[in-house]
């Protein structure tokens, strides 16, 4: 079990899912004209996640936004209700405006390692009451698995007494596309979410959001593809993970601003290399020269 533990400590993951959704309160001045009058369009893709586990299944049974259905004009006759930090988040919990609303989507277990540097899969779909999104609230199933190699498998049990998890929607991190259809990216954290403990694998979500439409990405790659290379970005505050496709291309998204140094850490006797002093500003796909790792 210790070689298991070791992984674990040296293997992480990025796995984000991709929202299009709704906010009364946004920067867009066109509509959507095939959504019906009061109604907003949500839908759901995952994508992105790099692991050096052979595979990891999530077993995704239901996904509900929670919504402040309050009409706009009540929402500026009393804006003082409402928390900039959220889009939406009603300092009122009792206010009868705020509901749950479930979407369709198509149950099931879903490999993250299937879905990764930018690959997506459409995820859940649907129209819901027009207003202000809280939160989202995924609910997970029995069926959740890692596996360590191709045939050594273990249950990843949902840590907690709730087999859900909730998320806070930032305003600042949602993309406008119309006034009635909305973007926002979920970072799905397997570093963090993924936790060895007293001889079994426990799933904690950690989940952060984010605008893909004002946050840098990062691209490159590392030959050769006999290196399995992991690819990490770090700076003082923040580390970002990836683990290149068989040609050796690799990509971060929702790159926060700032300067960054990326480590190619190579396998099988391949010696490690760092780019230093990378400069990353928002809205702009930073394009690193190809690094060829050598024994």
């Amino acid at each position: 079990m210790k070689t298991v533990t070791q992984r674990l400590t040296a293997a992480t993951s990025v796995a984000a899912v991709l929202l299009v959704f709704a906010c009364n309160k946004n920067n867009s001045s066109k509509t959507n004209s095939s959504i019906p009058a009061g109604q907003s369009q949500l839908s759901l893709y995952m994508m992105d996640g790099p692991v050096q586990f052979t595979k990891v299944n999530i077993d995704i049974r239901q996904v509900a936004v929670e919504i402040d259905t309050a009409d706009q004009q009540s929402d500026q006759d009393h804006d003082d209700q409402w928390d900039d930090s959220y889009c939406g988040w009603h300092r009122d919990k009792s206010n009868k405006s705020v509901i749950w609303d479930t979407l369709s989507i198509t149950p099931g277990v879903y490999d993250l390692l299937q879905l990764r540097n930018g690959t997506d899969t459409l995820l859940a779909s649907g129209q819901f009451p027009s207003g202000k999104i809280l939160k989202l609230k995924i609910t997970l199933g029995s069926d959740n698995t890692i596996f360590t190699d191709s045939t050594t498998s273990y249950p990843l049990e949902v840590f907690g007494p709730n087999p859900y998890f909730t998320v806070n929607v930032s305003r600042v991190s949602v993309a406008s596309v119309a006034s009635n259809d909305f973007k926002l990216w979920l970072d799905f954290n397997l570093a963090r979410s993924v936790v060895f403990w007293n001889g079994e694998f426990l799933l904690k979500p950690y989940l952060v959001v984010f605008n893909d439409q004002v946050t840098a990405k990062v691209q490159g790659q590392v030959l050769p593809s006999g290196a399995a290379a992991l690819v990490t970005a770090y700076n003082a505050t923040d580390t970002l993970y990836a683990i290149p496709f068989w040609n050796g291309q690799y990509q971060f998204r929702g790159v926060p601003a700032g300067t960054w140094s990326v480590n190619f850490k190579g396998r099988g006797g391949y010696q490690d290399t760092t780019l230093a002093n990378i400069k990353v500003d928002s809205m702009k796909v930073v394009k690193l020269p190809t690094i060829t790792l050598h024994k």
